[in-house]
C-alpha cells in the first residue's frame, strides 16, 4: 500500500530536487567571442531630411541601398566601413527635389553581447555625402529659405555620423541588423540626414 507524504515535507522533498532538476536546464554555452572576426553586410536605408533651409516642416524621405563591410577588433570593439547610393529622390516642397547619388561613411564602435545570440552596439564616425538639389521658381518669396542652395547639397560634404542597433543571429554567423540615427548635419543649408537601417549580417 503506497503511503502519501505530508504536504510539508512533499515541498521539502521538491525543493531539494529542483536545482538538481534545473541545473541541467540552466547550464549554457558561452557566447562565441566575435574577436578577429571580419562580417559584410547588405541593408536597406529609409533617410530622412529634417529641417531643409532651417524650416521645422522642410523635410522628405529618400530610399537607399548600404554595403558594410568592418572587423570586430577585440571583444567590445569594432570598425567599419560603408558605402551606398540613393534609390529616387525626395521632394521636400512643391518646388524642392533633393536626392543622393552617393555616399561613404567610417565608424568605430562599442558592442556589448545582451545574449548569445544578440548584440547592442552604438558608433561614431564621418561620412562623405554626394547629392544633389534641384529648385524651381527660385525667385519666388516662399523659396527664400532655399536661396542659398546650390546644385550640389549638402553643401558640407564631409559630416559627422553616429548609429545605434541591435543584431539578432537567425542562423550560424548571420545576423538580422536594425539600426537608427545621424547620417549628416549639412552647416550650409541647416539640413540634417537621419538614417534607419534593415538588413543581413554575415560575419567569418
Amino acid at each position: 500500500m503506497m503511503t502519501l507524504l505530508p504536504a510539508g515535507r512533499a515541498l521539502s522533498a521538491f525543493a531539494v530536487c529542483l536545482p538538481l532538476l534545473a541545473s541541467p536546464c540552466l547550464a549554457q554555452e558561452p557566447a562565441e567571442s566575435r574577436a578577429d572576426k571580419t562580417y559584410v553586410g547588405l541593408q536597406g536605408m529609409a533617410l530622412q531630411y529634417r529641417k531643409v533651409g532651417g524650416l521645422p516642416d522642410s523635410d522628405g524621405w529618400l530610399s537607399a541601398g548600404t554595403l558594410v563591410l568592418g572587423s570586430h577588433i577585440s571583444e567590445l570593439f569594432h570598425v567599419e566601413l560603408r558605402a551606398g547610393g540613393g534609390l529616387g529622390e525626395s521632394e521636400v516642397t512643391d518646388d524642392l527635389t533633393v536626392s543622393m547619388d552617393w555616399f561613404a561613411s567610417w565608424y568605430m564602435g562599442i558592442h556589448y553581447g545582451l545574449t548569445d545570440f544578440s548584440n547592442v552596439y552604438a558608433q561614431l564616425g564621418f561620412s562623405h555625402i554626394q547629392g544633389e538639389a534641384e529648385l524651381e521658381n527660385r525667385d519666388a518669396e516662399r523659396n527664400d529659405a532655399f536661396e542659398d542652395f546650390d546644385d550640389e547639397f549638402p553643401g558640407s560634404s564631409f559630416a559627422f555620423s553616429w548609429l545605434a542597433g541591435i543584431d539578432l543571429e537567425l542562423m550560424d554567423d548571420t545576423y538580422l541588423v536594425l539600426e537608427g540615427g545621424r547620417l549628416f548635419e549639412d552647416t550650409d543649408t541647416s539640413a540634417s540626414g537621419y538614417q534607419f537601417n534593415g538588413g543581413l549580417r554575415y560575419e567569418f
